[in-house]
């Protein structure tokens, strides 16, 4: 696999939507697996599908990406053998490799270089996992070691006699380990360099064999680019040069004819791989840079950094996949609330599902990198869980401020998947309690508003209806039973943007409901229904006045306040304003709808 400028992906575009589509059917045989891990059949679909875009993959020369998707296929394989231990590593890894690499061949589709750099972290994750060892850069650096020799690489114009050429090799190889005695000491000596470089130009002159003459003569321009600074010698280029005795003892050991049978490619490709560091253009580091193409090889730092960027899930058509999967999973959830809060003498225990599957909502929102989302479902998840656990109250304000964080998430999530890889994460900061939380620009207050007020339309659409059918029932009270839930969600949710006041007031909204029309099944009277309307027009008013950023808008909350004062629920009353339940008259003619 080569960064060339003018590589041809012709081939990939005939083949893009392929790939698309199996690693697609590759990641939902995972997702299914996770659900149900004792249908191993589903394992194995997705070890196929794997197996089919590494084979696409090489046909394209795209090695680095059919590295990965090799490693997956490892993964998966082991996932199979029940060999891997910590299965929820494996299972985020494979995930994030199936969303990554869309974006990736995206990327090359539209006439990028291929970088496979940027590969590296998903492919030693996936290593990881596995146990093995992990791969450093020059693994996904693939220089054509086929390339001639260049004439100024001379060699004897026959091969030197055997007993001759390990006579002299030996000799040389003492020079040379003696100037690398000097050399790992202090690589900066000239006088342990220019050894050195003498012991490898004496051994490419007795060198016939092409590999050898290459491995001498690579070693000796990597030296040249030490000693101008353009390299630094560390530890890992110290160590190629003990590799380089080790190379000389092996010529003066059996000869030019091991270079022959096992020519020392991984030793050839690491001395070029630090070769192309070098910001050097002259004398033999030019010579080797233009033989060997490194600088269309080796990408520049803003070039990785562009690719990296483009690795963070900005592939639209899996993205919207990725969206309403999760989407669906929190309507779940919200569900599962919903019917344990309207189930008399509900169990705990009925809501340990939910518990992994915010887990599980929580994973994917990391693997796309959208933080603030993961962050607020890793808290209503441990406050979950530890509902199941016993060790807190199931109280209905508890589980009424869970769903309306999760309809945050729900409303907020397009816009963060829009917003994905710009860099542009809010800062946590800790409030007086101690509790983390996230301070949102007003710039993404806006954006969040945007999605935010279409649920809280929603939500606010549906509370007038049952409001209507409340009323319109005459007086059936059990119309009006989901309406502080609604209001208690949409409070949560403006509770995440920080209007609090806005949250308050709909609480005190939602309490009134519940305590006066639900508990104590009052009817109320035209009065009382007027300024229940006007409380939540005023709120609906006081959002989309907020998300239009318009001035003055506090004040629409004078007109809630009043409301709410005028029915009691402001400030909200220790004690329920009725002592007494109310029960309607018959004879009594029903108010107006509002």
């Amino acid at each position: 696999m080569r960064l060339q400028e003018d590589i041809d992906f012709t081939t990939l575009n005939w083949v893009k939507q392929e790939l698309d589509e199996t690693l697609r059917q590759a990641r939902q045989a995972l997702e299914a697996y996770a659900e149900d891990p004792a249908d191993s059949s589903l394992m194995r679909f997705c070890a196929t599908y794997l197996h089919q875009v590494q084979g696409t993959l090489r046909m394209v020369e795209l090695y680095g990406a059919a590295m990965v998707v090799e490693e997956m296929e490892h993964v998966a394989q082991a996932l199979l053998d029940d060999q891997i231990r910590v299965k929820d590593d494996a299972f985020a890894s494979l995930l994030r490799g199936t969303l990554q690499l869309p974006d990736y061949l995206e990327r090359l589709q539209s006439g990028h270089k291929d970088i496979p750099i940027v590969l590296l972290p998903l492919l030693n994750d996936l290593r990881a996992c596995r146990g093995e060892k992990l791969l450093s850069e020059g693994v996904l650096f693939s220089p054509d070691l086929t390339v001639p020799l260049p004439a100024s690489v001379k060699g004897p114009e026959r091969p030197v006699a055997e007993a001759e050429l390990r006579n002299v090799a030996g000799r040389l190889r003492i020079n040379f380990q003696a100037a690398l005695v000097k050399f790992l000491r202090d690589q900066g000596s000239s006088l342990a360099v220019t050894g050195l470089l003498n012991a490898l130009d004496g051994l490419g002159s007795i060198s016939f064999q092409e590999d050898a003459r290459r491995l001498w003569w690579l070693a000796s321009c990597l030296l040249d680019a030490i000693r101008s600074g353009d390299v630094d010698a560390n530890a890992a280029v110290k160590l190629m040069y003990g590799r380089v005795d080790r190379e000389i003892k092996r010529m003066v050991d059996a000869g030019e004819g091991a270079f022959r049978a096992e020519p020392p490619r991984e030793l050839l490709k690491n001395l070029l791989y630090y070769i192309a560091q070098s910001k050097g253009s002259e004398g033999r580091i030019g010579e080797v840079k233009r033989i060997y193409q490194l600088d269309q090889l080796v990408a520049t730092e803003q070039e990785i950094e562009q690719a990296r960027d483009s690795m963070v899930g900005r592939n639209r058509a899996v993205l919207d996949t990725v969206s309403v999967a999760i989407k669906e999973d929190l309507l779940r959830v919200k569900d599962a609330l919903d019917l344990f809060l309207r189930t008399a003498n509900a169990s705990v225990g009925d809501l340990s599902p939910q518990v992994e599957l915010l887990d599980r909502i929580g994973d994917t929102l990391g693997v796309l990198g959208l933080g603030i989302p993961r962050r607020v479902i890793q808290e209503q998840r441990q406050s979950l869980s530890e509902i199941t656990a016993g060790s807190r109250v199931a109280e209905e304000g508890i589980l009424l401020d869970i769903a309306g964080a999760l309809l945050f998430v729900e409303a907020s999530l397009d816009d963060h998947i829009e917003r994905m890889g710009s860099g542009d994460e809010p800062t946590a900061t800790r409030n007086a309690a101690g509790d983390t939380s996230f301070e949102l620009p007003q710039t993404e207050v806006r954006k969040i508003l945007d999605s935010l007020m279409k649920e809280v339309q929603t939500n606010l659409q549906q509370i007038k209806q049952d409001v209507v059918a409340f009323v319109e029932s005459g007086w059936e009270h059990a119309k009006a039973e989901h309406i502080p839930r609604l209001l208690d969600e949409v409070a949560g949710a403006v509770r995440m943007i920080h209007l609090n006041e806005a949250a308050e007031l709909l609480g005190a909204t939602a309490k009134f409901i519940e305590i006066e029309l639900l508990r104590r099944r009052r009817v109320p009277t035209p009065d009382q229904m007027d300024r229940l309307a006007d409380a939540v027009a005023s709120i609906e008013f006081y959002l989309e006045a907020t998300h239009a950023q318009r001035p003055g808008r506090e004040q629409i909350l004078d007109v809630t306040r009043d409301s709410l004062a005028a029915l009691g629920y402001w400030p909200v009353p220790e004690t329920p304003v009725f002592d007494e339940p109310a029960v309607a008259s018959a004879a009594e003619p029903p108010p107006p709808a509002p």
